[in-house]
This record gives C-alpha cells, structure tokens and sequence, in this order.
C-alpha cells in the first residue's frame, strides 16, 4: 500500500517536471541588434559576414567581398511562420535570390556566437563574433 503512494507521487512529481518542460520556447528580443556587427564561420575562418545597421550584410572570402545581401529578421520566411522562431532572409543584390535561415541565436546572453539553420538543406552554420 505505501508503495504504491510513493508511486503514485513520483508519476504525479514527473507529469509536473514534464509539463513545465513543455513551454514554448521564446524568441531571442533583442536579436535584431545583437546580430549587427561581425561573424566569422566556425567551420572556414575564411568566411566572414558583417551585418550592418542599414539591414545589410556583406559576405566576404579570404577578405575579399563576394556579395552583398539585403536582410530582414522577422517571424516570418516565405510560407515558414512561427511567433516563437526569428528567421532571416537574405536577398542577393546583384541576382534578387533569396535565402531562408533559421535563427536559433544571435550572441545570446554574450556567448559571441550566430548559429542559424539552412531553411533548405537543414544545414546548422555556427559564426563567432570578431
């Protein structure tokens, strides 16, 4: 009979830790200003994006610019929409092409890092601030 009491309240004590787990995942506020500046690829120190405050980006290799792209952040990308997930989309100047990434975080509580998802390949790209 007790056993099944302590049973009882351990199914009760998990259903209450797994129910606070669930809560839906905020957007990162301040993301927005907290991309601008630098980033260099985790992966190929070789690739640099520096994002301005006039909602440009400029994408360099080996520090020689190779496109200049247009970008917004918002909660929205094509027909991908989600009040609980910022997304970026960068536009080509020179082509008008189109870029659709996840932003999972942009220097998030000052850990210098950008990581966002390829909306098209799923590919994960990690950047640190320089």
């Amino acid at each position: 009979m007790e056993n099944n009491k302590i049973i009882k309240l351990f199914i009760i004590a998990l259903f209450i830790l797994f129910s606070n787990s669930c809560k839906a995942q905020q957007a990162q506020p301040n993301i927005a200003t907290e991309i601008i500046g630098t980033w260099v690829a985790e992966d190929d120190p070789n690739v640099k994006w520096v994002f301005n405050t006039n909602n440009q980006c400029l994408d360099y290799y080996n520090n020689v610019l190779e496109d200049t792209y247009s970008y917004t952040i918002s909660h929205q990308c094509d027909s991908e929409t989600d009040v609980n997930t910022w997304f970026l989309k960068m536009i080509d100047l020179e082509d008008l092409s189109h870029r659709c990434y996840e932003l999972y975080g942009a220097n998030f509580e000052n850990n210098n890092t950008l990581s966002i998802r390829d909306m098209i390949s799923g590919k994960i790209f990690v950047y640190n601030k320089n």
